[in-house]
């Protein structure tokens, strides 16, 4: 029996890169989806967008992508109080509010589109929390009517990173939002003296 056809969010060009065997397997049809408000500043989403471009291009996958940089609705997103992405449970409350922005953008963009089925390359990273990404997108699968594939992809993700540096790909020094880039660079001086690096005394 043929697997349904499945529409894939996409954070990044490595963990796309990463799902590639896995969707050529099912042996149906796949688009990738490129919905991420969450990435800043505006280069740093500029290179990430461009990334998987050049994937899109060199596999012969179907990219679909909102190019529209979206710094206003993601941070209006974090601090709405009545947002229905809010969700207490002693995690990250931004971190769960980013998931469900994308995940249920791309639940409703399978419904209109026709795909049945969806799945996001968050899956493929040992970073991200697997188990809230479940959560959330069978939620948003619900919402609009369709499934979540919730495969877990993260023995893939060195293949992806691989991939990325054979190919030469951007590869991202943080998760995307400026509060991750913050946590990323305050113990340090990168790109301060001609891209040198070094982590400031804590003494």
């Amino acid at each position: 029996m043929p697997n349904d056809p499945i529409l894939v969010h996409v954070c990044c060009a490595p963990c796309l890169a990463a799902l590639l065997d896995w969707l050529r397997e099912r042996r149906t049809a796949f688009a990738a989806y490129f919905h991420n408000p969450n990435i800043h500043p505006l280069i740093e989403f500029r290179r990430r967008l461009k990334a998987c471009h050049i994937v899109a291009e060199q596999q012969a996958v179907k990219l679909l992508a909102d190019e529209e940089y979206g710094l206003e609705p993601f941070l209006d997103a974090l601090s709405s109080r009545r947002s229905p992405f809010a969700m207490e449970r002693g995690r990250p409350e931004r971190c769960h509010r980013c998931y469900a922005l994308r995940l249920d953008a791309t639940a409703r963009r399978a419904a209109e589109l026709d795909f049945p089925l969806f799945t996001s390359t968050l899956l493929a990273s040992p970073q991200q929390d697997r188990e809230v990404i479940c959560e959330l997108g069978h939620a948003a699968a619900a919402r609009h009517g369709v499934r979540f594939d919730d495969t877990d992809h993260r023995a893939r993700h060195d293949a992806g990173i691989e991939f990325a540096r054979r190919h030469q790909l951007y590869r991202q020094q943080y998760c995307g939002c400026v509060f991750s880039e913050y946590d990323r660079y305050v113990n340090s001086t990168e790109h301060l003296y001609r891209g040198e690096s070094a982590i400031r005394s804590r003494s």
